[in-house]
C-alpha cells in the first residue's frame, strides 16, 4: 500500500554492463502513466551520468534513504516488449543463473539498443540535443510536455543505405606480405563475409579507410551502397495441390486434432529421410493460420531455413510469411522486429533459433524442423537451449509443439517412449524413393588409393558419373590440410592463443586457427628448430576437391563449407547448382548432411566416418549416428535407388550396424543402455561450469586449488556429483587457461545450487570467467 512519502521505484534491466537491474525514481517531469513494464528508457549511470539504454521490468512504492537517481527520458511511445516476453526473459535468467540485463542486452536487435542524440519537434521540424540530466527543472517540463503531446520525437531512422564491403575476388590474392593491415581486411572479410564499413572500423581501427581503398583498386573488394531489405511479407502466390502419401495422411489425422484442440501439447514427429515431413509442418500451418492463431518454424541453420520460408511462400502465399535470422543487419533485424510487432491477424515467421525472440502474438503452432541439431543450442556468451524457449511459449500459449527429425535427440526419443510427449512415426519415403544400400569400407583391408578413396568407393563414383549422375562427398574438415609439420624437427604450427594446430588453406595461403581465427601466412618459422620448411599434412574439404577437379576429366566439381560459404547467399547458390545438375560432384563437411534433397544424387561417400568418434564427450556415438544417418539419406531420393560407402578404420564399432540398417530403434536402445551404466542424460541432469583466465596469471594454480576445495565441499553438502576442476579438452583458447567441472544431480534446482555456491570464488578475481552450461552440447 502506497505511502504518502513513497516513491515509485523502478527496477531497470540496463542493457550495457554491469548488466544489472538497478533502481531508479519516477522523473517529476513525466506524468506516472507513461511508464510501463517493456517500456525501453534512458537511465544515468556513473559519476557522469552517462546516459545508458534500458527497460523497465517492474515498479514498487517506496521510501527511499538517501539520493537515487531518476529515469531520465523514455525511448518510446508505446512498449516494445511485451510482458510475456518480460515473463520468459524472467524464466531464462532464473533457469541459466544470467542476469535479465544480460539476455536483454543479446537477443534484441542491436538498433534498439542505441542512444540517440538528437529530439526534432514534429511540425517544424527543428532538431535539438536530447537534454541531459543536469538541464534545468523548467526546461525538462516544456520538453516533457511537447514529448507527451507528440510534438516532440526522436527523429525518423536514417535512409536504409549503407556502405557494403565484401570479398570480390577468391583467393589466392596478390597482396605484399607487409601489407598486413590488408591481410587483416582480407582475412576479416573471408572469415566473416560481407560487413558494413562502421563494424569494419570497430574491428580493426579507423585507419583501415586506407586498405579499403587500396584493395578496392586491385578488384579484391567490392565497396557499394546496399539498400536493407525492409519488406518481408510474401506476395501472395497460387497455391499447389500436393497429394499427400499414406504416412503423411496418418500423421496428420493424429496432429490436426490436437491443433485444433487449442491446448498445450508436445508431438516427436519420428520420420525417415524423405519422409515428407516438411509438407506435415506446411499443412499443419494451414491449419493454425486458417484458425486465427500464429506460427513459427525453426531451422538448425540459414539455408534449411530459407528453404523452409521459399515452400511456407509458395504453398501459404495467402498468408503473411516472416523470415528472420542472425546475418540480417541491426537495421534489418529491428524492421523484422517492428513489421511482426505490429502485425494484425495469425503469421507464420520461418528463421533460425533467434527467431524465438521475436514479438509473435497467439502462437497456435511451433516447429523444430531436425530438432536434434546442436546449433539449437547457443554455447556462447548468453546460453540457451532453442527447444526448452520452445517449449516454454507453447506452454503459455497453450500452443502445440513439433518436434521433427529421423534421428531424433536421445533425450527427446526417451519421453516420447516414456508417455511424457506423443510419437508419431513415418516409416517409408514419399513416391517411389527407397533408402539407400549403406556400405562399410575397411581402409585397413581396402586403403586409399584414388586420392582419399579406397578402391571400391572409386568404383562406385566412377559408375555413377558414367550414368550421368550424382555424388555427394563427405569430409568433416575444413581447409587444406588440418596439420602442416616442420620437416626438419617434425614439429606441428600451433597456434599462439589456443595452442592447437594451425590449418593451411592453400587458396590463400594462410595458416589459420579454427577457434580464435588467427591467420598467419604459410612462410612462417618452426617456433622449435626456428626452420622454414613446413609440408601440409592429412586432406581437408579444399584438397579432396582440388584433387577431384585434376582427376576426375570433365566432372564439375562444387565445394560446400564454411569457407566456400562465407558470402550471404552462397550457399543456396552452390545447393542450387548442384540441384540443377550444373555439377556431378559436391564435396562438404557436415553442412551436407542436413535436410537438402537431390533427386538425381544416387552416391554418397564419407572418406573418414571414425572422425568424432574418440572425443571426450558422452554424445559422440549419437553425434555420429545422427550425422551418418542423415548423410545417407541424401542420397536416392529421386526416382534412382541410391548407395552410401563409409570408409573406417574401426569397422568393428557397435554404431555401424545400426547405420547400415537406419535402425533408428536399434541404436537407441543400445546407446540408453550404455548411458544408464554410466549415469548420462537422460538418467540424470548434467551441468557443465566452464572457467577461464589469462594464461600467464601468477595466481592460477592457487585459484584452481580453491576451486577444487570448494568443489569437494559443495558435493558433500548438496547431494550432487563434481568431478573437476580439470583442464578442458581444448585446455587453451585465445590466450586464457581453461578449466571444467562437470555436475551431475537428480535434478536442476540443485546444480544451479551448486554454482551458485561456487561463483563467489571469482569474487576477488575480476580476470576470472565462469559460467554454467545446463545440458551441454559441447563438451569441448
Amino acid at each position: 500500500m502506497k505511502n504518502q512519502k513513497d516513491d515509485i521505484i523502478w527496477s531497470v534491466a540496463v542493457l550495457v554492463p554491469p548488466y544489472k537491474s538497478l533502481a531508479y525514481k519516477e522523473p517529476f517531469y513525466f506524468p506516472t502513466d507513461i511508464w510501463k513494464p517493456g517500456l525501453r528508457v534512458l537511465v544515468p549511470m556513473g559519476r557522469s551520468n552517462t546516459l545508458r539504454p534500458g527497460v523497465l521490468e517492474n515498479y514498487a512504492y517506496l521510501t527511499v534513504p538517501g539520493r537515487l537517481k531518476h529515469i531520465h527520458w523514455p525511448l518510446e511511445k508505446d512498449n516494445s516488449i511485451t510482458l510475456e516476453f518480460l515473463e520468459m526473459i524472467a524464466e531464462l535468467s532464473r533457469r541459466q543463473a544470467v542476469t535479465p540485463s544480460r539476455i536483454l542486452a543479446s537477443v534484441l536487435p542491436g538498433s534498439m539498443r542505441i542512444v540517440p542524440e538528437k529530439l526534432i519537434f514534429s511540425e517544424s521540424g527543428e532538431k535539438i540535443s536530447l537534454p541531459n540530466c543536469s538541464c534545468k527543472s523548467q526546461r525538462l517540463d516544456e520538453l516533457a510536455r511537447s514529448w507527451v503531446k507528440g510534438d516532440l520525437i526522436f527523429p525518423p531512422s536514417r535512409k536504409n543505405i549503407r556502405k557494403i564491403i565484401s570479398v570480390a575476388k577468391e583467393p589466392p590474392w596478390s597482396i605484399l606480405p607487409n601489407a598486413k593491415l590488408q591481410w587483416k581486411v582480407m582475412d576479416t572479410l573471408w572469415q566473416r563475409g560481407e560487413m558494413d564499413l562502421t563494424s569494419l572500423k570497430k574491428i580493426l581501427g579507423p585507419s583501415v579507410k586506407q586498405s579499403i581503398a587500396s584493395l578496392q583498386d586491385k578488384g579484391l573488394i567490392s565497396v557499394c551502397d546496399k539498400e536493407k531489405s525492409v519488406c518481408i511479407e510474401s506476395l501472395p502466390q497460387k497455391q499447389e495441390k500436393i497429394k499427400l502419401s499414406a504416412d503423411q495422411e496418418k500423421a496428420l489425422s493424429e496432429l490436426k486434432p490436437r491443433l485444433q484442440a487449442k491446448t498445450f501439447d508436445v508431438s516427436l514427429l519420428h520420420g525417415i529421410t524423405g519422409s515428407g515431413k516438411t509438407m506435415i509442418y506446411i499443412y499443419l500451418a494451414r491449419v493454425a493460420l486458417e484458425g486465427g492463431r500464429s506460427v513459427i518454424f525453426l531451422a538448425p541453420e540459414i539455408a534449411i531455413a530459407v528453404q523452409l520460408y521459399e515452400q511456407a511462400v509458395q504453398i501459404l502465399g495467402e498468408h503473411k510469411v516472416f523470415l528472420h535470422h542472425g546475418l540480417k543487419s541491426p537495421s534489418e533485424k529491428e524492421s523484422v522486429f517492428e513489421s511482426i510487432r505490429s502485425s494484425e491477424g495469425p503469421l507464420l515467421l520461418v528463421g533460425t533459433r533467434s527467431a524465438l525472440f521475436m514479438p509473435v502474438k497467439n502462437i497456435g503452432l511451433l516447429v523444430i524442423d531436425e530438432e536434434h541439431d546442436e546449433s539449437f543450442k547457443q554455447d556462447q556468451g548468453f546460453v540457451y537451449q532453442a527447444k526448452e524457449i520452445a517449449h516454454y511459449v507453447a506452454k503459455r500459449d497453450k500452443a502445440m509443439l513439433v518436434l521433427g527429425s529421423a534421428t531424433p535427440d536421445i533425450k527427446t526419443y526417451f519421453a516420447a517412449k516414456e508417455d511424457r510427449i506423443s510419437l508419431i512415426s513415418m516409416n517409408n519415403r514419399v513416391g517411389k524413393s527407397i533408402l539407400p544400400e549403406v556400405c562399410f569400407v575397411d581402409l585397413k583391408v581396402d586403403p586409399p588409393k584414388f586420392g582419399p578413396l579406397a578402391g571400391v568407393s572409386e568404383s562406385a563414383l566412377r559408375e555413377v558419373l558414367a550414368r550421368g549422375e550424382q555424388a555427394v562427398i563427405m569430409h568433416n574438415r575444413r581447409g587444406y590440410s588440418p596439420v602442416v609439420m616442420c620437416t626438419d624437427c617434425s614439429e606441428v604450427a600451433k597456434c599462439s592463443e589456443c595452442q592447437v594446430s594451425l590449418t593451411y588453406h592453400k587458396s590463400r595461403q594462410r595458416l589459420v586457427c579454427h577457434y580464435c581465427g588467427q591467420s598467419l601466412p604459410f612462410s612462417i618459422i618452426c617456433s622449435n628448430c626456428q626452420g622454414s620448411e613446413f609440408v601440409p599434412v592429412g586432406d581437408g574439404t579444399e584438397k579432396v576437391e582440388e584433387f577431384f577437379q585434376s582427376n576426375l576429366a570433365d566432372t564439375k566439381v562444387l565445394r560446400l563449407d564454411r569457407d566456400s560459404s562465407r558470402n550471404p547467399g552462397r550457399t543456396q547458390e552452390i545447393l542450387c547448382d548442384f540441384a540443377q545438375n550444373k555439377a556431378q560432384v559436391l564435396v562438404g563437411t557436415q553442412m551436407l548432411s542436413k535436410g537438402h534433397t537431390f533427386p538425381n544424387a544416387t552416391l554418397g561417400i564419407v572418406i573418414d566416418g571414425d572422425l568424432g568418434l574418440g572425443l571426450p564427450d558422452y554424445r559422440s556415438s549419437e553425434r555420429i549416428f545422427q550425422l551418418l544417418v542423415q548423410l545417407s539419406g541424401r542420397a536416392g531420393r529421386g526416382d534412382k535407388p541410391g548407395k552410401v560407402f563409409i570408409q573406417t578404420r574401426n569397422p568393428g564399432h557397435y554404431c555401424w550396424k545400426y547405420v547400415a540398417e537406419s535402425n533408428y530403434v536399434g541404436f537407441f536402445e543400445q546407446e540408453l543402455a550404455r548411458r544408464k551404466l554410466f549415469a548420462y542424460p537422460p538418467f540424470i541432469r548434467l551441468g557443465l561450469i566452464r572457467i577461464s583466465f589469462p594464461s600467464e596469471w601468477n595466481q592460477k594454480e592457487d585459484f584452481v586449488a580453491i576451486v577444487k576445495n570448494e568443489a569437494i565441499s559443495i558435493q558433500r553438502n548438496y547431494g550432487v556429483k563434481i568431478m573437476g576442476p580439470a583442464p578442458a579438452p581444448l585446455s587453451k583458447l585465445r590466450n586464457r587457461d581453461r578449466y571444467h567441472l562437470l555436475i551431475k544431480a537428480s535434478d536442476w534446482h540443485q546444480i544451479r545450487k551448486a554454482y551458485s555456491a561456487l561463483l563467489p570464488c571469482t569474487d576477488k578475481h575480476r580476470i576470472v570467467r565462469m559460467s554454467l552450461d545446463l545440458d551441454p552440447m559441447n563438451m569441448l
